[in-house]
């Protein structure tokens, strides 16, 4: 199958698959931030991230109630008012920054008059904070369809620190053990850290964004058109473990999925456009050299379709090129869903490499500026390394060109023995002297590096990416990659 059939299909699977979410829906949400404890240690980003979250909602449709360092009586009031507000079928959207604990298998909310940790025990402080899943069911007993908790509360316990009674566990949240009254629609929590992690509040004492490592990541995600909530929750989690691991902080967000029904999004997709994801997901392959042409839509799909990203956001001259480009948008889509679904699958020490290698391929694809063809081939390529990284195999369809006659003279052999059984890959790099030399370059600077730490993971990664190119020039290019990466590892 070809990239533009993929892509015409692509948008009649996607757009039949589309079930939009009714006029009748209200949306509502609470939002509540908690800098300014009075007993426990103060917050930074707590407060920007409810700002933030509010105009960002607010953009999506919802209605806003904003709570900003409630104490306990204003805490409940502001539920009890939230809840007053919610009717049969509404989508209520909880989203709570500050302090959490997690106490015998159940995550609380503190508010900002939460006792000192020497006058409470845990038996009071479960009295005194604010139970998550108590939370839901309030607001699931109102009939509302749809609940979606956003908790960005696994920072340190300050009742579990050394000279204080340990009240909890140290630091981050647990998984939900218990589960509310089934009803229609279902509920989604997302927690800005893996159970048991604890969450950054900032990058470092220089971070001057207001908002915390997880809500800034989030709030990019939420912005764009048609993604839904699963897609969403795991692109933040990559997003934000790669951000974390800047400052050598473990923090690979969790989420909580008992939703039923249609696929629900922030920003719903345009009425007739494509929409980002839904299963079962299209199977595809990719030629070689495709024409970088966007597909013709019909009338009815004339929406226009959007990529990954935020187009109000990000406004790089290769970024306004796919936003402009219905072809290139989708590519991005494909692309976007690829990756993320590839990453969850791998192991930590393979998901980093292909972080990296993900990173130098938006490096190159940048480099081509505004030139839609490009950028086209770009995406094409990755796109056929990712699936063959997946187990697609697009090497099943790609062909070769016939391979170029031997220079005179002896020939270069690669690392490997041109013998038996080859590949087709392999079979390219014998019968090119520039691909064996490259070959031979590679495997010099692999013996010299493998011994440190990701480059064998590594290897493993970018041998399976070699192997999904479909013609000499793809090798040759990612050989040149290779061996640019390990070659600044000896630096």
């Amino acid at each position: 199958m070809t990239v533009r059939m993929l892509l015409l299909a692509l948008a009649f699977v996607l757009s039949g698959l589309h079930a939009s979410q009714t006029a009748a829906q209200t949306r509502r949400a609470l939002v509540i931030g908690a800098d300014d404890y009075r007993n426990v240690s103060k917050l930074q980003k707590a407060v920007g991230d409810a700002h933030a979250m509010k105009a960002a909602l607010e953009k999506t449709g919802f209605a806003v109630d904003l709570l900003i360092d409630p104490d306990r009586a204003a805490f409940n009031s502001g539920i009890s008012e939230f809840t007053r507000k919610l009717g049969p079928g509404d989508v209520a959207v909880i989203h709570y920054s500050g302090h959490g604990v997690a106490l015998d298998g159940e995550n609380y909310l503190l508010p900002v008059d939460a006792p000192r940790p020497d006058r409470v025990d845990k038996e009071g402080l479960k009295h005194e904070a604010f139970a998550l899943m108590g939370l839901i069911e309030r607001v699931r007993a109102t009939g509302s369809n749809v609940q979606i908790a956003i908790v960005d509360a696994c920072r340190d316990n300050p009742y579990a620190r050394s000279g204080t009674r340990s009240v909890g566990r140290r630091g981050g949240l647990v998984e939900p053990q218990r589960r509310p009254a089934k009803g229609q629609g279902g509920f989604f929590i997302l927690f800005s850290a893996g159970f048991g992690q604890t969450a950054a509040d900032r990058l470092d004492d220089n971070d001057r964004e207001p908002t915390s490592v997880y809500t800034r990541t989030l709030l990019r995600k939420i912005a764009v058109e048609g993604k839904p909530i699963t897609d969403l929750a795991r692109e933040v989690r990559e997003d934000v473990e790669a951000l974390a691991a800047t400052i050598n902080h473990e923090q690979r967000p969790a989420y909580y999925d008992e939703l039923s029904g249609p696929l629900f999004y922030f920003s719903p997709p345009r009425s007739g456009g494509p929409v980002a994801s839904a299963q079962p997901q299209p199977q595809f392959a990719v030629a070689p050299r495709p024409e970088p042409v966007a597909p013709r839509l019909p009338p009815q799909q004339a929406a226009p379709v959007t990529p990954s990203f935020d187009c109000q956001a990000d406004t790089k001259p290769v970024e306004q090129a796919i936003c402009a480009d219905a072809g290139l948008a989708t590519r991005d889509r494909i692309l976007s869903e690829s990756y993320y679904r590839l990453a969850d699958t791998l192991p930590h020490g393979e998901r980093i490499a292909l972080r990296d290698q993900q990173r130098d391929w938006i490096r190159r694809r940048n480099a081509c500026g505004s030139l839609a063809p490009c950028i086209a081939q770009a995406y094409d390529q990755r796109l056929a390394q990712l699936q063959a990284l997946s187990g697609g195999g697009p090497q099943q369809v790609a062909t070769f060109a016939p391979p170029p006659q031997r220079t005179v003279g002896a020939p270069v052999q690669p690392s490997f023995p041109c013998e038996g059984r080859l590949t087709r890959v392999e079979q390219a790099i014998c019968n090119d002297p520039a691909l064996a030399q490259r070959d031979r370059d590679l495997d010099a600077l692999y013996k010299r590096t493998r011994a440190r730490p990701g480059v064998a993971q590594g290897q493993r990664v970018w041998i399976k990416g070699r192997n999904a190119c479909s013609d000499t020039t793809c090798i040759a290019r990612v050989y040149d990659q290779r061996i640019g990466e390990l070659r600044a590892a000896l630096r």
